[in-house]
């Protein structure tokens, strides 16, 4: 009860400078003087009267809000004020999670629930129209980026459409963990795996920068040849490799290194093999992805709608057979992404490929290691109600792919989940057109921002570490304001739906009764 109190005075104090909430400009005028004192006795700790309590109690009701209302609101039902602070800070939180490759929409939900009184649940589907937003923005830029060190596309696509698998399979049981869990659970397990993530991925930074500062001192320390007294030889030749050598994945010769020996001369003929998977792994948008991410999204899509529109919960049997069918089928996606990639990892082998230090290797071991890992990560983000993102991030972070590219696979994996979600809010009716499209815009905007801004300290400064210090600046923000909202709303429960302290800890099994018994 102490916490809720709390939490009524920061919203007393909130309500105190806001405007246009009442239902006509004579009756905020009425108001105004009244509410200002309560936000003054409120910070300086005094009690309110009855009388400023029911004040508290509107208020508290419309930040409540147990449907989705809010978000199929028009433009012209919103002040401008309110469209103007919200459209601002979405700008600029969506731009710095743009850039740390996630969706934000553990920073979105607080700005269109209290600033657009959207409510807790209408916030939601704003949140995901403005994280697709993001994601088509950032899309346009990192789908036709190459990798900063191969030739082949900034994202890596066999390890975004194996995790895409495996992940929204874990979000379905992670749902369920949701609506049975009490919220006070929920709110403890964010703050555990978003504090340890925000901790992880600064640790990870940290190291990453200390070897950027190895590798600037060592490039400082090499001298530059003099052109003007080099002799053109075999051995400076082969300084430059050529394109077959680049594509092959070779290290040129540096100054500095031992050069070629009399008599020998690097490879240049490329086997059939290997060239074959050079050819297909350079293609900007590779087919056997595509053809496995498009079918699991229409599958989400339709899963969900038919779930909640067609099914019915009083007919358990066809109910919880329906529930169950992810486990087939993107189980089965699953399976046939990791028959694929040891396929391809027995290529590679076969054809002497050359690996990055920061290639995925689809070892036997990772095989059965990584479906694991997006289980988790797809039941972690089902169980707190936030995109993948702010799990996987750090994940492909903490597995060794370089950051860039990192971020980049997560922020196209954001894309189809988004995409899903924003089409069944539109399909239940529970998202407007105008602030669907609103949200989007801006959003897109926002990618389009944080991805340019990114590539050009990248290039700039050279230093990747950036791209991770600003993934944990964005996860830590993001579990501060997604637990204030969390604790909040439980305040609103206890203050002004009557519950009790044992109700918050009360596991719920609602969602799955019949709604006529």
């Amino acid at each position: 009860m102490a916490m809720g109190r709390t939490l009524t005075s920061l919203v007393l104090l909130f309500a105190s400078i806001r405007l246009g909430d009442a239902s006509s400009h004579a009756h905020r005028e009425s108001h105004d003087v009244s509410k200002t004192r309560v936000g003054s006795r409120v910070s300086a700790g005094e009690p309110v009267s009855a009388q400023e309590g029911d004040v508290a109690a509107g208020i508290l009701r419309r930040l409540s809000a147990s449907d989705y209302s809010g978000a199929s609101k028009s433009l012209s039902e919103l002040e401008p004020w309110q469209l103007i602070l919200s459209t601002l800070l979405v700008l600029v939180l969506g731009s710095l999670a743009a850039g740390a490759g996630v969706g934000g929409g553990g920073l979105f939900v607080p700005i269109y629930w209290l600033i657009l009184d959207a409510g807790p649940k209408g916030a939601v589907p704003l949140s995901k129209a403005t994280i697709l937003g993001g994601a088509i923005g950032n899309f346009v830029s990192i789908g036709f980026q190459r990798h900063p060190n191969a030739n082949r596309p900034m994202i890596d696509y066999e390890a975004s459409t194996f995790m895409q698998s495996g992940e929204l399979l874990g979000v379905v049981f992670g749902v369920l963990l949701n609506m049975l869990l009490p919220p006070i659970f929920i709110i403890v397990f964010l703050i555990i795996i978003l504090s340890y993530n925000t901790v992880g991925t600064l640790k990870k930074g940290f190291s990453t920068r200390a070897k950027e500062n190895v590798a600037l001192v060592k490039a400082r320390d090499v001298p530059a040849p003099k052109l003007d007294s080099m002799p053109v030889s075999e051995e400076n030749d082969d300084a430059h490799p050529s394109p077959r050598e680049e594509e092959a994945g070779e290290e040129p010769v540096e100054a500095g290194e031992e050069p070629v020996e009399a008599g020998e001369k690097p490879p240049e003929v490329v086997s059939a093999e290997l060239q074959a998977i050079l050819d297909a792994d350079a293609k900007q948008f590779p087919l056997w992805a595509w053809s496995l991410l498009l079918p699991m999204t229409l599958y989400t899509i339709g899963y969900a709608i038919i779930k909640k529109e067609v099914l019915d919960r009083c007919e358990p049997i066809g109910y919880w057979i329906w529930y169950l069918t992810p486990i087939p089928v993107l189980g089965g996606i699953m399976v046939l992404t990791a028959w694929l990639l040891r396929k391809k990892h027995e290529q590679r082998i076969m054809a002497d490929y050359q690996f990055l230090p920061e290639d995925m290797q689809w070892t036997q071991q990772m095989l059965s290691k990584f479906p694991k890992v997006a289980l988790l990560a797809g039941v972690t983000a089902g169980l707190l109600g936030i995109g993948g993102g702010m799990v996987i991030g750090p994940l492909f972070l903490q597995i060794g792919m370089q950051a860039q590219v990192g971020t980049s696979s997560c922020a196209f994996m954001i894309l189809f989940t988004a995409l899903s979600g924003v089409v069944q809010y539109v399909a239940a009716g529970y998202l407007g057109w105008e602030l669907a499209l609103w949200c989007i815009g801006f959003g897109f905007i926002s990618g389009q921002i944080g991805q340019r801004a990114v590539n050009k300290i990248l290039k700039m400064t050279g230093r990747p570490s950036y791209v991770i210090f600003l993934l944990a600046a964005i996860i830590g923000l993001a579990c501060v304001s997604m637990t204030v909202a969390g604790v909040a709303k439980i305040a609103v429960d206890v203050v002004d739906n009557g519950k009790t302290v044992a109700d918050i800890f009360e596991f719920s099994t609602e969602d799955f009764e019949c709604p006529g018994r």
